[in-house]
């Protein structure tokens, strides 16, 4: 068809129709792009911190396990082995701070004075050492999966934290869900094969001060002017008396030169890498953590905790063969019921 031929009207009829056929499917496009990123916005965004909160929290408590559990490598200062880590932490947020400081937010954490600083730093790092050491001599004694259900119960800790701290205002349904978390606790300690009391009072010690540490860090962090710019930042503010705290508590209870007088430099030099191993998992869980505290609700918290239980579990059934009897069964149910309502 040459250039002065035109088009039958009816061809012109059926390429209009086309036209708007496209046109249209593409304004249809667009608008299915603007509704998904609406979608996105309003539901996902926390999204990967949280696959990343409870994939590299398992990835912990599996690692640990193997660390410090009899039966394993079994070994024998996992205080000390845990302060490694938050001294790991401490340097790469100090690191990366000095680095990239208009970025993370370093002025904030270095221009607080001595007395502001104290009153974050401090309670949060210790309180946080306890958590996580007892927690690791706790995971030395039991199976993964009762571990994980004994920390199931936080919800109740944090509760009581928040009354404690006037967050909160008892109420019946309050009562009514931590009354639910406790009979699904008490149901899973009556299905525990392995049980040992040792192992048990040490994880809901650890329990307690879990939920104070949640508590009390999301009160101190989110009540902070200026607020911390980012997770980084929020480490580098809370991983010193972490360290100290944890090193505290290692030389109380476990006395670790004595240990280390028994080993060789290769002993010695293992003792290094498995601090430098465990604190990169620790950093990469803590800072999906604190990017939740400081950004997320408390439901949000909640869904994701329970979906990083489930992951802990799946874990220990496959890899360490931890043995799941009905009981068991029932009563991680009803714990997890108790954290959803």
């Amino acid at each position: 068809m040459t250039a002065t031929q035109r088009l039958s009207p009816r061809a012109e009829r059926t390429l209009d129709s086309a036209e708007d056929a496209l046109s249209h499917a593409s304004n249809i496009s667009f608008q299915n792009n603007d509704d998904l990123r609406k979608f996105y916005h309003e539901h996902c965004t926390y999204l990967p911190a949280m696959l990343g909160w409870f994939t590299f929290s398992a990835l912990l408590t599996a690692y640990n396990k193997y660390v410090f559990g009899n039966g394993h490598m079994a070994f024998p200062c996992p205080l000390f082995l845990t302060s490694l880590h938050f001294l790991v932490q401490w340097s790469f947020s100090h690191l990366v701070c000095e680095c990239f400081p208009e970025t993370m937010g370093r002025d904030i954490v270095t221009n607080l004075d001595w007395k502001t600083w104290a009153l974050v730093s401090i309670p949060c790092g210790l309180v946080t050492a306890l958590d996580v050491g007892l927690s690791n001599l706790s995971l030395a004694i039991i199976t993964i999966t009762f571990y994980t259900m004994v920390k199931s119960s936080a919800p109740i800790f944090v509760l009581g934290w928040a009354f404690i701290f006037r967050i909160e205002k008892i109420t019946l349904t309050l009562i009514g869900v931590a009354a639910v978390i406790a009979i699904g606790e008490f149901v899973t300690v009556a299905g525990e094969v392995d049980f040992v009391l040792k192992g048990f009072i040490l994880c809901m010690v650890a329990t307690c001060c879990s939920g104070a540490r949640w508590t009390l860090v999301q009160l101190k962090l989110q009540n902070m002017q200026p607020p911390m710019k980012s997770s980084i930042a929020t480490m580098r503010l809370l991983s010193p008396s972490m360290f100290v705290g944890m090193l505290v508590l290692s030389v109380v209870i476990e006395q670790p030169w004595n240990d280390f007088a028994k080993m060789d430099s290769d002993n010695l030099l293992q003792v290094l890498l498995l601090g430098l191993g465990g604190g990169t998992i620790a950093i990469a869980m803590i800072l999906c953590e604190f990017y939740l505290i400081l950004e997320a609700s408390a439901i949000v918290l909640m869904i994701g905790g329970v979906l990083k239980e489930m992951v802990t579990i799946v874990i220990g059934v496959t890899l360490f063969g931890d043995e799941l009897n009905g009981t068991k069964v029932l009563g991680m149910c009803i714990v997890f019921s108790g954290v959803i309502l």
